[in-house]
């Protein structure tokens, strides 16, 4: 006989939480559904039915998904918590999610199949996300800078993007050749370059460098 998984569903959308409860049902999934925040820790703080798994929406009008898997976790602190998001919504807020402890994360244009599955899998202790977050992830790791460049910096990083020798950018910056290095060499510790190309190259993906100057 199949244990009885319960799930707790929060989302705002009443046509997305009427749709999910019906294709978890057919999994042998029961399915609690609260439509904002303060109603499901309500739930928690007076109930004291188990939940196996939450499933809480990122984007929700009043508490996110944050605010309340924070809370959850305060009341539940072994809480299994999925958020479910759309589009490139999740990724400014990936490190805070991992950090509060969320377990997986769930597209929302995932299958019914994907969706059971992320569920099933989440209990067994594995945290999943998606592959397009994981490339999106990769990116943003490759452009990712040790410190902020100084204003002096930014200057002369700017200059080398005009195409300047070092010779030019210490005369207009009133500065030795030798100071214009020392900073360029400090420029390319922080951007994890090592050439000047690549230095305007990632400065400009980073938006330090003025297109219009």
């Amino acid at each position: 006989m199949l244990l009885l998984i319960r799930v707790l569903l929060v989302d705002d959308y009443r046509v997305l939480t009427s749709g999910m409860k019906e294709i978890l049902k057919k999994y042998n999934m029961e399915v609690i559904v609260c439509h904002e925040g303060n109603e499901a820790l309500n739930l928690l703080k007076d109930s004291k039915v188990n939940i196996d798994v939450f499933l809480y929406d990122l984007k929700m009008p009043g508490m996110d998904g944050l605010e309340l898997s924070l809370k959850t976790l305060e009341i539940t602190p072994q809480a299994k918590i999925i958020i479910m998001f759309s589009g490139d919504e999740i990724h400014t807020y990936f490190n805070k999610l991992v950090e509060a402890g969320i377990k997986g994360f769930i597209d929302k244009s995932y299958t019914d199949s994907l969706i059971v599955s992320s569920i099933l899998m989440c209990l067994k202790g594995a945290v999943l996300f998606p592959e397009n977050l994981l490339q999106k992830l990769k990116v943003d790791s490759e452009l990712a800078v040790d410190e902020h460049l100084t204003n002096i910096e930014l200057d002369i990083l700017q200059q080398v993007a005009a195409g300047k020798t070092n010779k030019e950018i210490a005369s207009d910056l009133q500065m030795s050749t030798r100071n214009v290095e020392y900073h360029l060499s400090k420029i390319y510790k922080k951007l994890k370059v090592t050439s000047r190309y690549c230095a305007v190259k990632k400065g400009t993906m980073l938006n330090l460098i003025n297109q219009k100057a």
